[in-house]
């Protein structure tokens, strides 16, 4: 046989193995990640006792504090998941979601403060009562653990500590109302 003739055998060979791996790879391939993923959900609930809208040096962890994950179809707004939760005594809650929630909008919603003297929702400026959150394997996450941004009941009237907080922060309560 010509060099050439060996080259080319060869060639086919590998090309023809490469074939079979190919075949037998897509043969055995599991099922869709979607459907046996599994992901975590991780965030924090806090009294805001300065009504400042953000996390500082007075906010408190709230032990107790009831959320709740809801996920809903972006096209009809049908809810699709529902899984509810507490937050421990850090104020962390962690919800485990399964599947894959791609073509879904999904949030943390605050439900029920577990202190009375903080228990409001905050509606004004960027304050909202939820914390939008992606729950999909397929945006370049590796992992899945999911953290939701903190969520935070605030008290009816600021403790009185709040005006050094605001200083220290070289804030005024008109730039904190204008947030």
């Amino acid at each position: 046989m010509t060099k050439s003739g060996a080259i080319i055998l060869i060639a086919s060979a590998i090309c023809l193995f490469s074939l079979i791996g190919i075949t037998q790879a897509q043969a055995q391939a599991p099922a869709p990640a979607q459907a046996r993923v599994q992901f975590h959900v991780e965030g924090k609930v806090y009294c805001d006792f300065c009504r400042a809208l953000f996390e500082n040096r007075l906010s408190k962890p709230m032990e107790g504090a009831e959320v709740r994950l809801q996920c809903r179809n972006s096209t009809d707004d049908s809810v699709t998941l529902t899984v509810e939760g507490q937050t421990d005594k850090n104020g962390v809650y962690s919800l485990l979601v399964e599947r894959d929630h791609e073509d879904e909008i999904c949030e943390m919603i605050l439900m029920k403060s577990s202190m009375e003297d903080c228990s409001e929702i905050p509606s004004e400026g960027h304050a909202k009562e939820s914390a939008r959150i992606t729950i999909t394997s397929n945006n370049g996450m590796a992992e899945t653990t999911r953290h939701a941004n903190p969520l935070f009941f605030v008290k009816k009237q600021a403790a009185p500590e709040c005006a050094e907080v605001f200083k220290e922060l070289e804030l005024l309560p008109e730039e904190i109302d204008q947030a």
